[in-house]
């Protein structure tokens, strides 16, 4: 197994090893035919319905570390492989915040999420790393957060953008809707994609859906980043694609 990487959005080489949800099959395939292996989610009923299988409602990839729900599948699951595991301390809620405590992104010495609904775990995990917690009131940072690299995100959310450029980040602002996510209005740009590589940025869905995706297509374009598509029809939320290693 590969050394771990750091950052579930950043990769310093192609990934190995994924996390997906396991309600789309199709997505596994695809990753497949890349040569991505995967480990795919089953429905946690503590969560919201739609939400159920999300990764990004499940795990939080920090400092070298899953920390993953309390009591959840994907502790069991990991464990086989060589990954340190925690758990979070709280018991996720059908309610926010109680379904946020994962929700939150890490990448080279930064934490970006609303400090207070984010599990007391990963607030320690941050406090060991000595990172700089971004503090934000959107308890849903991982699904409405694109890390493009460590200087460049896409995001609908504005406090999310006003936050990230105020720590020295180039931001591309995009429409809120778009993307599909059965049982709710839509869906966040977060959930539809991830990263399979430092230069490949993989869509759930077809980016061209989406109002914004010449915008998006050149923002990525321009930092080196060639789209992938795993899926065809209009964008998806899958909870996101979690690098492991």
């Amino acid at each position: 197994m590969s050394k771990n990487i750091l950052s579930s959005s950043l990769l310093d080489r192609p990934a190995e090893l994924m996390i997906v949800s396991g309600e789309y099959p199709e997505l596994r395939a695809s990753l497949s035919k890349l040569g991505i292996k995967t480990v795919t989610t089953t429905a946690d009923n503590r969560l919201p319905g739609p939400v159920q299988w999300h990764p990004d409602m499940q795990v939080c990839i920090i400092g070298g570390k899953a920390i993953v729900l309390r009591d959840g599948s994907l502790h069991n699951v990991l464990s086989r492989y060589d990954i340190p595991v925690l758990q979070t301390l709280g018991l996720p809620k059908p309610v926010y915040p109680g379904d946020v405590l994962c929700n939150v992104l890490a990448w080279n010495g930064y934490v970006l999420g609303n400090f207070k609904t984010a599990d007391v775990t990963i607030r320690q995990a941050a406090e060991k790393m000595k990172a700089a917690w971004l503090d934000v009131k959107q308890g849903y940072v991982a699904c409405a957060t694109v890390l493009v690299d460590e200087k460049s995100a896409i995001t609908a959310d504005e406090g999310i953008a006003r936050c990230l450029k105020k720590n020295g980040m180039n931001v591309l602002r995009i429409h809120s809707g778009d993307i599909l996510l059965p049982g709710y209005p839509y869906g966040f740009i977060g959930g539809c994609c991830g990263k399979l590589a430092p230069n490949v940025m993989a869509f759930a869905g077809k980016l061209d859906s989406h109002r914004d995706s010449k915008h998006i297509s050149a923002f990525l374009n321009t930092r080196g980043i060639k789209i992938v598509e795993l899926l065809d029809g209009e964008l998806l939320d899958v909870g996101g694609l979690v690098a492991l290693c």
